[in-house]
């Protein structure tokens, strides 16, 4: 299992959305080199988030992108919902009924407790607490920025 490299670039660029002062706009190519992203690939992922309202776009000739809400307001699943739908560590947990085992297979009842700590976690970590995070990190080891 593993994320898209367009939901692991869109978890990058809200991340620096969200350590930018309130109420400041970022344009592509600084969000792009500030995360080792490749610029078209995101402004591509950034249309994506902002129909899912996760961030606004600013056009004109001072415009850029900022967050759609306070970053503590918008956590991981969000993010990665928005860029691939729910998620669903394997078929029999999709509700499309892809499995007709589930009421036998004790594979399934382990998967759903993962599924469900994995979706728990990402909803509890917001983009406030991991901006934070990174700032601290960047504090104590200056030599990484």
């Amino acid at each position: 299992m593993e994320l898209t490299r367009a939901a692991d670039y869109a978890l990058r660029g809200v991340l620096y959305l969200s350590m930018q002062p309130e109420g400041s706009l970022a344009i592509i190519s600084e969000i792009a080199e500030a995360m080792d992203i490749p610029g078209g690939f995101l402004a591509r992922i950034f249309q994506i988030l902002a129909k899912a309202g996760i961030i606004r776009s600013h056009r004109g000739k001072k415009g850029g992108f900022s967050l759609a809400r306070p970053a503590a307001e918008i956590n991981m699943r969000k993010v990665i919902e928005a860029m691939e739908g729910p998620i669903h560590l394997n078929r029999c947990l999709n509700g499309f009924g892809d499995c007709g085992r589930e009421s036998l297979c004790p594979l399934h009842e382990v998967w759903e407790q993962i599924q469900d700590q994995v979706i728990t976690t990402l909803g509890k970590t917001n983009f406030a607490d991991l901006a934070q995070r990174t700032k601290t990190k960047m504090q104590k080891n200056p030599s990484a920025n």
